[in-house]
């Protein structure tokens, strides 16, 4: 399991067809419907190729695809719905196994998934989006914007009746700090079971129901785990951040994202909430019982995906569909553009995709599987390929979600790829992780490896070219 991108076994506790479809140079994708083959419904996410004429091998990605059709038949999830492209071309999509087990409805390609911290990319995009702007600097305290950072306490120790010490913030929390897991901030229950800080973090859990707003003001009230910029630890920090969207931009965060980010790249599946009639479409969320079998999972973190009065957690409150996240990924692959249109400058996305912290920064938090890996702002990077645990190239950057979702974006090879379940870790027992399969998978179905082209994306390859000639 890699801890820097998925993050998932901290869970634990909280609770203690074959038939692949293939794009063709037209840009249409059939895929595999747990046996039978299925159409897009609306039109594919980006333009397609045969995987051929990028360098890829149909042959090894319907290895790939039928090693997760028999991890559902396993009951290692009830279903995977998963995309791969190279150079912006579309080449393997599939939707595997059944979104609801209970009523057999089978996964598909617009089957809507939580994706968890997967949405911290995506609130990363938004402050940097106001950073372009030139409304503030990363540098800047993040009290300019929200007071009540203003005077941050630091815990210290303990007195002799178990009462938390603090000492006053020796500098001020700032936004580079939130973007990077360095402002001393902690996170939800099971992402701590041992400080005396642990207990004092699950008694303030943010209410879904109260606004963000209210919820960032309770997360300031609780003392740092230590001075700002002096450590790494997973915290509430883009929750903070999705609030500091909304005091800069003048907008609510939700609105903030569909207005810049999702209805301009196309995302129209992707939100904080789905509607009641959507929700046929929502896979469950499994877990594993003693014996491994899946039962649907009631973990009280899991709010009712149609209540709109839910708070937008910048930190995982996002519901998706692989298609969508697929182009937010190509996005940043292409340079902060996709279809003429541009979203953050190339100089900011290299900003936000090269590592920030100290080198053992996410091997010291996460354990011995981050060895090689680091963080830049709202994603993982690799830093040392040679020892990650699976395979990656130096540059490959990412951040998972806890329920199993996936993506990647490999500059040196031009790969994008996502892949999504719904398993909650938090079951009796232990899920398999699929990160690391996923990526031995991917980068095996390679047959070149070479710096990617900069070609926007849809325009045909040299080889694609040819074909056509």
């Amino acid at each position: 399991m890699r801890s820097v991108m998925t993050h998932g076994t901290t869970w634990t506790a909280l609770g203690r067809a074959t038939a692949l479809g293939r794009a063709t140079a037209l840009g249409f994708a059939i895929a595999a419907f747990s046996g039978s083959a299925g159409a897009w419904v609306a039109a594919p996410p980006l333009p397609g190729a045969r995987p051929e004429t990028v360098g890829l091998s149909s042959a090894r990605l319907r290895h790939m695809n039928d090693f997760f059709r028999i991890q559902a038949q396993r009951h290692e999830a009830s279903g995977y719905v998963l995309m791969v492209a190279r150079d912006g071309r579309l080449v393997d999509s599939a939707a595997i196994g059944e979104r609801d087990l209970r009523k057999h409805l089978p996964m598909r390609l617009d089957t809507r998934f939580r994706i968890a911290s997967m949405t911290k990319p995506v609130t990363a995009v938004a402050v940097l989006m106001l950073y372009e702007e030139g409304d503030f600097q990363l540098d800047d305290p993040v009290a300019r914007f929200l007071p009540e950072f203003a005077h941050m306490q630091v815990f210290s120790g303990v007195d002799a009746q178990g009462r938390l010490l603090t000492v006053p913030a020796a500098r001020p929390v700032t936004i580079r700090d939130l973007l990077t897991h360095t402002s001393g901030l902690g996170y939800f229950p099971g992402f701590d079971t041992k400080s005396p800080l642990a207990k004092t973090y699950a008694q303030l859990y943010p209410d879904p129901h109260l606004s963000l707003a209210d919820n960032v003001r309770r997360i300031a009230s609780l003392p740092l785990y230590f001075q700002p910029g002096q450590g790494w630890r997973y915290s509430y920090a883009y929750d903070v951040l999705g609030r500091l969207v909304e005091v800069v931009s003048g907008q609510p965060f939700a609105q903030f994202l569909r207005e810049r980010i999702f209805d301009p790249l196309g995302m129209h599946a992707t939100g904080f909430s789905i509607t009641p009639a959507e929700a046929g479409n929502l896979a469950v969320v499994y877990r594993h019982d003693h014996d491994g079998e899946l039962h649907r999972s009631h973990n009280p973190l899991l709010t009712d995906p149609t209540d709109a009065g839910v708070w937008p957690s910048g930190g995982g409150g996002l519901i998706s569909t692989a298609g969508d996240y697929l182009r937010f990924a190509q996005m940043l692959a292409n340079g902060g553009t996709l279809d003429g249109r541009r979203f953050l400058s190339p100089v900011t996305v290299r900003l936000m995709t090269r590592d920030q912290v100290p080198a053992d920064a996410l091997a010291g938090y996460f354990g011995p599987d981050s060895i090689g890996l680091g963080y830049g702002l709202g994603v993982g990077v690799v830093l040392d390929a040679a020892h990650v645990p699976q395979a990656d190239l130096a540059g490959d950057y990412a951040w998972g979600g806890i329920l199993d979702t996936h993506w990647l974006v490999s500059p040196r090879s031009g790969l994008v790829a996502v892949l999504l379940s719904q398993i909650d870790p938090s079951g009796e027992t232990a899920p398999r992780r699929t990160d690391g399969d996923f990526r031995d998978l991917l980068f095996a179905s390679l047959d070149s490896l070479r710096l990617a082209d900069r070609r926007p994306a849809g325009k045909p390859s040299t080889g694609e070219a040819a074909a056509a000639r």
